[in-house]
């Protein structure tokens, strides 16, 4: 049940951000891998790592297919998948 809301919550939130706020639900699950769960380390390394792979998404997204340009969500979402798919196979994750 309480999966059911949080995955609700989050597409509704997906929904009003648009799919550049994915990178939020993708890079605290990075840094968690990377360095653990403290949150003195973890929320401000996130908003690092959150505008560094959002500006590195927009520039493959401008650079890839010129002179058109690529979404910057289809980017994010070639990072996001991965890292989500790798998360639901792994059994024991800790928060």
């Amino acid at each position: 049940m309480v999966l059911s809301i949080d995955v609700a919550m989050v597409a509704v939130a997906t929904a009003f951000t648009g799919v550049i706020g994915f990178v939020g639900l993708i890079v605290p699950h990075i840094l968690r891998r990377l360095g653990g769960a403290d949150n003195r380390y973890l929320i401000p390394a996130s908003a690092l790592l959150g505008g560094t792979l959002l500006a590195l998404a927009d520039l493959v997204a401008r650079v890839a297919l010129r002179p058109a340009e690529l979404p910057i969500g289809i980017v994010t979402s070639i990072v996001g998948v991965p890292i989500f798919l790798a998360l639901l196979r792994r059994s024991s994750y800790v928060f």
